[in-house]
């Protein structure tokens, strides 16, 4: 899809986010200042009927539900459309145009049946005649008057039929096979003659009987008829579509995962280039209607430093007005991604790496801006305090952006420290380790100065520091590695070495998970508790600590066991050695001496007890090694 489309197709979609964004926002749904009496004259009378103070304000309560389920409906049809194809949804426009048509309609045919479209205008005129030529004169006019104002309503309603033609005759001819080419052309003059009605009528009706009078609201029966038809047959093929949909995400759910569905789901209604258009268009009118720049002077007058402060308070207004509903919070997520995506892309870039999941990283920065916003409620809080928590979020995902990085840049640094390649190129993927221990240390230290909240400067803190311990333990397995390669130094305990290093930062780690989820309870039962919170502290505590924690334990229990049977091993004899050529089966080193298991395979013990850390059976016939037993004869 070219540029150019895509903004129309945008653009199509864009009105029904801003009618979500107002319903979010309650500016629809603010009752508080609204006249109830005024929504109707006999909801009015029963009120001011009533004696009883509850019943009026049961009336209320009945009146404030209907108009929220009037405006949840609105916001979840229009959630709907937007995920709809755009041809769907410029039908749907078409039938709210062709709704607007028949209301237009029946104006200028009732105020051509009550002769007020052109006395207004004229009334001064005809006294004029009347004063100068007398009656003749002034019966003339009149009929020119009357003339003139039956070419114009015909006129008129010629242009609505030319616009509903298009709008329901085409469509409908469309999906109904029924109807011919020709059925065309009957209807035009069916809705031609329903239209002008009132201009039939008029010369064949005396203009005070009652058919006159109902002439204009005869005239959209037929009319009517025909877009209510139109409209269903849409309102059907969205269904289906909508239907479709769910199906094929229900198919496909085990396939691609949740994630996967959500990255189609966002190619199909291009909810990228929609939010970002929304965002851009969102903050246009907010700097259009500023206070700030209102209540300026003259910008000629302003120095340098002026214009600096008003620019900063034209920002914060910005980004204050811009996390008052959660679509707008979405809409900013989709611009924080594109950020995320292009510095984490020069990033990658820089260090030479070539991650499969760079293309997703964005959108989880995306979603996990929008996750940690609801999480903290930042649209519900409407004072200062509101920027405040933007950009203590700000902080966290810069954070969680570094523990990205960490991650592909750690297989880089492990992975030159075992290859033989010039010291040079190590630099390369050393380089993001600088911002890992300068940027911490940074929020470490600075942030603590400032007056935030104890909970999140120590939930940030703990962040940090297990980012600082990540990165200690990789420059630790870079230096062991480099240590052993290059001078052959501990080259017996190395694997020993490697398992202390890994147990003392996954010890760490788990110390910082657990003061994370603690932190998080005291926040959720003292300060700001939620929903979206306490899943969170659930996902947190079940992949962070549980998960950590029975990998830990397996990991352990499996190294203890393999110390256990490598002293319960019998030494290979040399004849045994002989028949395996001396030849390791696992390392294809040579054997100076060895182990044998029960199946009678013949290892190094090294070798052998790396492997039984890993998984307990026999690295060649996969016989169970974890059971007692003696060695048997080798089965060939």
């Amino acid at each position: 899809m070219s540029i150019v489309k895509k903004m129309l197709v945008v653009i199509g979609r864009l009105p029904l986010l801003f009618v979500v964004n107002s319903v979010l926002k309650g500016t629809l749904t603010d009752l508080a200042d609204f006249p109830v009496d005024s929504l109707s004259p006999v909801y009015s009378s029963l009120i001011l009927s009533r004696d009883s103070v509850s019943s009026a304000q049961d009336n209320d309560t009945l009146v404030t539900l209907l108009w929220f389920l009037f405006l949840f409906t609105v916001a979840v049809t229009s959630l709907i459309l937007v995920c709809s194809p755009i041809g769907s949804l410029l039908e749907v426009y078409g039938c709210c145009l062709g709704f607007g048509l028949l209301v237009f309609s029946y104006c200028c045919n009732y105020q051509f049946v009550h002769g007020n479209l052109f006395d207004t205008m004229f009334q001064q005129r005809k006294v004029d005649a009347r004063n100068v030529s007398g009656q003749h004169l002034h019966s003339a006019l009149t009929h020119r008057l009357r003339l003139s104002s039956v070419i114009i309503n015909m006129l008129t309603q010629f242009f609505i039929l030319l616009a509903f033609d298009q709008i329901c005759i085409v469509g409908t001819l469309c999906r109904s096979p029924s109807f011919t080419r020709h059925s065309r052309y009957r209807l035009d003059i069916i809705l031609f003659m329903s239209f002008t009605l009132p201009i039939l009528l008029h010369s064949v009706v005396a203009k005070d009987s009652i058919i006159y009078d109902l002439s204009p609201t005869l005239a959209l029966l037929f009319p009517l008829l025909l877009l209510i038809i139109h409209s269903g047959f849409v309102l059907f093929t969205i269904f289906s579509v909508v239907f479709r949909e769910v199906r094929n995400i229900r198919n496909n759910f085990r396939d691609v995962g949740i994630d996967g569905l959500l990255v189609r789901l966002m190619e199909k209604a291009n909810l990228s280039w929609l939010l970002r258009t929304f965002f851009l268009t969102k903050v246009i009118y907010q700097v259009m209607m500023s206070k700030v720049l209102s209540d300026a002077e003259d910008f000629s007058s302003l120095n340098w430093e002026e214009m600096l402060d008003t620019a900063k308070l034209l920002l914060f207004e910005v980004l204050h007005s811009m996390c008052d509903t959660i679509l707008s919070v979405m809409s900013m997520a989709s611009i924080v991604s594109t950020i995320c995506g292009f510095v984490l892309k020069t990033v990658y870039r820089i260090i030479g790496a070539q991650d499969e999941e760079e293309s997703i990283q964005p959108a989880v920065s995306g979603f996990l801006f929008v996750l940690l916003a609801m999480q903290t409620g930042i649209t519900s809080i409407a004072s200062e305090g509101r920027l405040q928590l933007l950009f203590q979020n700000c902080i966290l995902l810069v954070v969680a952006n570094q523990h990205f990085v960490q991650t592909v840049a750690a297989d880089l640094v492990l992975k030159a420290s075992t290859d033989d390649i010039a010291i040079v190129k190590h630099i390369r993927p050393m380089l993001p380790y600088v911002i890992f221990f300068s940027f911490p240390f940074l929020v470490l230290v600075r942030l603590w100065e400032y007056p935030f909240r104890l909970s999140w400067l120590l939930a940030i803190s703990a962040f940090s520091l297990e980012l600082i311990i990540k990165s200690l333990g990789t420059l630790t397995f870079y230096a062991l590695n480099m240590l052993q390669s290059r001078t052959n130094f501990l080259h017996e305990n190395i694997d020993d070495c490697s398992f202390y290093i890994k147990a003392t930062c996954g010890c760490l780690e788990f110390a910082c998970g657990i003061f994370l989820f603690c932190n998080g309870a005291y926040i959720f039962f003292f300060e700001s508790g939620g929903v979206i919170r306490f899943v969170m502290m659930v996902i947190h505590f079940y992949c962070n600590i549980y998960q950590t924690a029975v990998k830990g334990l397996k990991a352990y229990r499996l190294r203890q066991s393999a110390w256990e049977k490598m002293n319960r091993l019998q030494s290979a004899s040399q004849e045994q050695l002989d028949e395996n050529d001396d030849i390791c089966p696992i390392c294809y080193q040579e054997m100076v001496e060895a182990v044998v298991v029960k199946c009678s395979h013949v290892f190094h013990r090294g070798c052998l007890q790396k492997w039984l850390t890993i998984q307990e059976k026999c690295p060649l016939c996969h016989v169970d090694l974890s059971e007692e037993g003696q060695p048997n004869k080798k089965n060939n």
